[in-house]
Formats: C-alpha cells, sequence, structure tokens
C-alpha cells in the first residue's frame, strides 16, 4: 500500500507542473491524480476534515494537532466546483468535523462570485444532510498580498475575497455554523497576508500554519 501511495504521489508531483489554477473546469491531471490517492488511502471514520486548494494541502495537519485523527483533503489548484464534486466521497466516512476554505482559485479563474457563495453554500447543506452530527467550520479565504505575489492572475481581486468573506460570515450566522476568521492573525495593516508569513503573496509558510492551528485550539474548534 505505502508503495502504491508513493508512486500516485509522485505521478501527482510531475502532472502538478502543468496544472492551471485558471482551468475551467476542476478537472486536470493533478486534480484527478490526487483525488485518485485520496481514494486508494481511504479514511477512517469521524475524522478532522481540512478540506480546501493548495494552501490547505500544504498544511501539515497531523504533525501540529497530534493525538487527533485528521485527514488532510486539500487538493492544488482545486475550486468549490471540485471540492462539491468530491464531498460526497468524503462524507461517506462519517466526518466529526470539516474545516474548509474555499473560493481563491474561484475567483483567480473569473467565476462569478455568486457561483462561488452558491457552492459553498451547498456544500454546508450537503454536509448536514448526509452526517447531521458534523460540525461544519467555514474559514476566511485568505487575501493576497499584492505587493509580493508571484503570480499575476491573483493580483487585484481584494474587492472580490473581502466581499466573499462577508457573505460565508453572514452565511454562518444565517446557518448556525462557525467561521473561523483568519484576517486578525494572518493580515497586516492593508488586509493582506503577512509578508513574513508567505512565499508567494498566498501561500504560508510554517509559522502560518502554526499560528492558523493555535487559533483553533485556542478557541476549542479542534478538542
Amino acid at each position: 500500500m505505502k508503495r502504491v501511495m508513493f508512486v500516485l504521489f509522485a505521478a501527482c508531483a510531475l502532472a502538478g507542473s502543468s496544472a492551471s489554477a485558471r482551468e475551467p473546469s476542476f478537472h486536470n491531471s493533478y486534480y484527478d491524480c490526487r483525488r485518485a490517492a485520496h481514494t486508494r488511502e481511504g479514511m477512517p471514520r469521524e475524522a478532522v476534515v481540512f478540506l480546501g486548494n493548495s494552501i490547505t494541502e500544504q498544511g501539515w495537519w497531523s504533525m501540529l494537532l497530534p493525538g487527533i485523527t485528521v485527514v488532510n483533503r486539500g487538493i492544488g489548484g482545486d475550486n468549490t466546483y471540485g471540492m462539491l464534486d468530491r464531498l460526497p466521497e468524503i462524507l461517506e466516512s462519517s466526518p466529526r468535523k470539516i474545516f474548509i476554505m474555499a473560493g481563491i482559485n474561484d475567483i483567480s479563474a473569473g467565476y462569478p462570485l455568486d457561483d462561488v457563495f452558491a457552492n459553498i453554500r451547498t456544500m454546508t447543506e450537503m454536509i448536514r444532510e448526509k452526517v447531521p452530527g458534523c460540525e461544519i467550520y467555514i474559514q476566511s479565504v485568505l487575501t493576497p498580498n499584492d505587493d509580493v505575489l508571484a503570480y499575476d492572475y491573483i493580483k487585484g481581486k481584494k474587492a472580490l475575497v473581502r466581499e466573499l468573506n462577508r457573505r460565508l460570515r453572514d452565511l454562518c450566522a444565517e446557518k448556525g455554523i462557525t467561521y473561523v476568521d483568519l484576517a486578525p492573525l494572518l493580515s497586516d495593516e492593508k488586509g493582506q497576508v503577512r509578508t513574513e508569513l508567505t512565499k508567494d503573496g498566498i501561500h504560508l509558510h510554517p509559522e502560518g500554519y502554526v499560528i492558523w492551528v493555535d487559533h483553533l485550539k485556542k478557541m476549542k474548534y479542534i478538542d
């Protein structure tokens, strides 16, 4: 099993070099390979699941949360369409908590904000229907740091990210879902990811994840 997983992830790493975050469909070589690896790996029941894109994928959640059954379901370049498509498979294992971060790749690709928000709303409704006891946490989308951003296609998206976060906050208030606002923890006075915490204007250095997880533990969102 370990050898199979190694081969799958090695193939994903090679395929990822040609995948584009702005691809109009969520299907691409990296997504499909990574998802196949997740299916092969399987999931323990009643786990804590982190669902998202590359920002989630790059987090060492199990290392930062020892003693807790944590599953990383981040896929680099994924968008809300891809997450919505793979969510039913995740829910088959009846997770006890799901932490969702979604939207930056949709925004970067130019998808309508109404559609992005609707997809996230549908995710919450699907979770509530399929696993009523699962605790849902919607995490705010990180606001890119345009001053050091390495990707031109993400620049100039701050206003859209803030509007999506506003809508997500309202959704959580409406549905009784926990909204995890990461901005006070990771952002500077301009409201963008702090320069010292990001390696390219959007993805985090390890210290960013430490701050993130410390907050989840402090707020008792993780136990």
